[in-house]
């Protein structure tokens, strides 16, 4: 089984909303939890936090759920776990190297891992912590549009088999 790794900072809002979607795309594309596994983790983390209310709200908009999620921090284990990392900012994929310099090769920013299909390259996904639903809805759009590209990259790449 592969993991796929989600950081940001706190890990109670942008990494846990994009590791519940990437789920839910995987699964629709009939790759199970046996497969691929996809979790989350926050360089400042702790331990044991709920997903902000926002998340929780923009994730029911998607019918998803954050209702059991725990912030999680991000350890070298963690990191060594992942076949695949991916940071919501560059300063995120900069942080997991601090870490772990051995982790280069399978660490990106979400916008650098995922190809944007309009060409150049996708912004940083910015903190929505503290603002309104709304901030956390677009955040989730943005996500949700290059998580598409992740997973035909995945595809692609044949990390994930064609069913």
């Amino acid at each position: 089984m592969k993991t796929v790794l989600f950081v940001c900072t706190g890990n109670t809002c942008r990494s846990p909303m994009a590791q519940v979607m990437l789920q839910q795309m995987l699964k629709d594309e009939g790759v199970g939890e046996d497969e691929v596994k996809v979790t989350s983790a926050g360089l400042y983390a702790n331990n044991g936090e709920p997903a902000t209310t926002q998340a929780v709200q923009a994730m029911e908009m998607r019918g998803l759920s954050l209702a059991s999620h725990r912030s999680c921090r991000l350890t070298p284990r963690i990191i060594d776990e992942a076949f695949l990392i991916l940071g919501m900012t560059d300063e995120h994929k900069q942080a997991v190297l601090m870490l772990d310099a051995a982790a280069s090769d399978k660490v990106f920013s979400l916008g650098e891992y995922a190809p944007n299909p309009g060409g150049g390259s996708w912004q940083q996904v910015p903190d929505p912590f503290g603002q309104s639903l709304a901030v956390y809805v677009k955040t989730a759009d943005a996500m949700g549009a290059m998580l598409i590209q992740v997973v035909k990259k995945l595809k692609k790449e044949r990390t994930v088999e064609e069913r």
